[in-house]
């Protein structure tokens, strides 16, 4: 068994690239796998473009299944060294409360109303006009 932990922060060379991924073999000996939405806090197109077989790298310990593969991130590491202004779910940019998530059927349901009552407001002003 293992003495990796989830959470646990450690450094591995990059082993290997696939278009999903990277693999990392950690200093316990033990490989684990970066998959490419865990690569950076930006946008990755192609793992390859950040990530270069032979290089060292820190990661963060995401998980660990019962089959015994580690799931790693580089990303939890960025957003971590971020100011907490900077960082995704941080609060609004105003420096308030941090506002619940909404979905998109949501969002798009009060940009309709919105839309609407603004539609309505310029159609009453155009007719009180003529």
């Amino acid at each position: 068994m293992s003495e990796l932990k989830e959470g646990a922060i450690v450094s591995g060379e990059v082993i290997s690239t696939k278009p999903f991924g990277a693999f990392i073999k950690l200093e316990s000996g033990e490989t684990g796998l970066v998959h490419i939405s865990q690569v950076s806090s930006k946008y990755v197109e192609k793992v390859e473009d950040e990530l270069q077989v032979g290089a060292t790298v820190k990661v963060k310990v995401l998980s660990i299944d019962p089959a015994g593969k580690i799931s790693l991130s580089i990303k939890a590491l960025q957003e971590e060294q971020r100011p907490p202004r900077e960082r995704r779910g941080g609060g609004d940019r105003r420096g308030g409360r941090a506002k619940s998530p909404e979905n998109f059927e949501d969002m798009m349901k009060k940009w309709m109303k919105s839309s609407e009552e603004r539609l309505s407001a310029l159609t009453a002003k155009q007719k009180k006009n003529r």
